[in-house]
This record gives structure tokens, sequence and C-alpha cells, in this order.
């Protein structure tokens, strides 16, 4: 990989891109270390975001720096990923961990939704040379045909079937690369979201992150959240899952 020029995590603090009010329950993320961007009274942006609102949120993350982490809510919001992406001016690799690879044709044109984001990025954004898709559940990858060879994918059953090392090993990334991650590529049993969930370990995550943070990393974005998790989740052992998960994932990036 690319040496790093300018590592993300140094930056002072990182961006919360607030919908739905959850991260306001996790208490690490009260701090200095985090700026906030308040989204909550603007329309049009559960699951599909018009045009007004797509404007609307470009605005308020035009002041926010791109090389930092970026927390966006739940899966629902996905679609920020690209919103952040469509700052970037040079060649570029996006890596995605996700359970579904978001590549779905749209249903109203040209509308971009947390389920057409990453198409809409390979058919519209001429810096990006190749996408990376990791973890997508087997039963979606229909949705990836049509982009030989600029999509890469690394399926659930891949994932579980070889060993990590070897995984990164055929990554060959060369360019500096954007990082999103969808907490619904983790197992249940480590953090819940709202859409269903793969297989993905703490250790796999943490070694593809040790592999991405040594070169330029132009960014990372991390959704997943579970907006009902502290009142109306029916399947959570434990009410502060998600923000032990997100301290320890922060922690984890800011100790690279």
């Amino acid at each position: 990989m690319v040496n790093s020029q300018r590592s993300i995590v140094n930056r002072q603090w990182s961006i919360v891109i607030n919908f739905t009010h959850v991260y306001e329950a996790y208490n690490f993320m009260q701090g200095d270390e985090f700026k906030w961007v308040d989204c909550t009274q603007i329309e049009g942006t559960d699951c599909y975001c018009d045009q007004e609102a797509e404007q609307k949120l470009k605005e308020l993350m035009a002041e926010q720096p791109l090389e930092t982490i970026h927390w966006i809510d739940s899966g629902d919001y996905h679609y920020v990923s690209k919103l952040w992406i469509d700052r970037i001016d040079k060649p570029f690799t996006l890596l995605v961990m996700d359970h579904h690879p978001d590549m779905q044709r749209p249903m109203f044109d040209k509308l971009l939704s947390c389920g057409s984001w990453v198409r809409a990025v390979l058919e519209e954004n001429p810096w990006l040379q190749k996408v990376i898709l990791i973890g997508v559940d087997d039963k979606l990858l229909s949705e990836v045909e049509g982009f030989a060879g600029k999509v890469e994918v690394v399926s659930e059953s891949e994932l579980n079937r070889k060993p990590i090392e070897a995984i990164i090993q055929g990554l060959h990334i060369s360019l500096p690369v954007y990082v999103s991650i969808d907490k619904d590529v983790m197992t249940p049993n480590e953090c819940s979201t709202n859409w269903d969930q793969g297989s993905m370990s703490w250790q796999q995550l943490t070694a593809l992150l040790d592999y991405l943070l040594k070169g330029e990393v132009l960014g990372i974005d991390i959704c997943g959240e579970e907006p009902k998790i502290l009142t109306e989740c029916v399947y959570c052992l434990d009410s502060n899952i998600n923000a032990d998960y997100n301290e320890s994932l922060y922690n984890y990036i800011k100790g690279k």
C-alpha cells in the first residue's frame, strides 16, 4: 500500500452525523473529540435522500474535514458515504465492509438511497478506480454484476472459509483508500443493527483495519446503529452493546 502522508487518526475530533438521536445515549461521544452535525430536522432522508435533503446535507458537511472518522447513524443513512466520497479529487479505491452490496438499481431515477449508493459512486465518480466489498451476503451477489474489473467481492462465505491473512494478501490495494464500515457486517454477538447481520468477527475487522491504516486512508465512515436499541430493540441482550462496541472501535482506530 501507499505510505500515508497524513493520518486520519491525527485529527483532533471525529464527526457525528446525527439523524435519529441514537448517539446522544453514548456517553463517550459527548466529549470535545466529537464534533456534531445536527441533521434531525432535515426531511427526506430516511433510507432515501431526495434532492433538497442532499443539498442541505452537502452544505452542512462542507464545513467538516474528509480525512477523519465519520459516524453516520443507522444503515438507513449509509448513502451519506457517497456525499463524503464526492469530495475526493484523486484516484482512489473504495473499500466497503457491509453485509449488503448496496448496489441496487435506484427505484426512482437518480434518487440516492442506502441500497444504491455504491452503484451511484461507480457510475458517477471519475476518480474511483475500484470498489472492494467485504462480507457480502452470498444471496445478494447478483447485485454486483455488470461492473467487471471495477468491483471485487469477498463474500460472507469466503470470509468464513479463509484465514483473514489470506484475504488481506489478496486485496492488493495500491491507491489511497476510503473505508466505509456498516456494522451489519458483524456477528450479532458483538453489536446490534436494524438490518440482517453477517458473521465478521472483531479479530477480522481489526486485522483489516491494521492493514488499511498502514496506507493512505482518505477517510473512514461507520454506520449501523440501532436507533431503537434503548427502547424497543427486543433482540438486544444489553442496551449498552453498541455504545461499548463503538467506543472500542473508536479507540482502536485512534490508537493506530
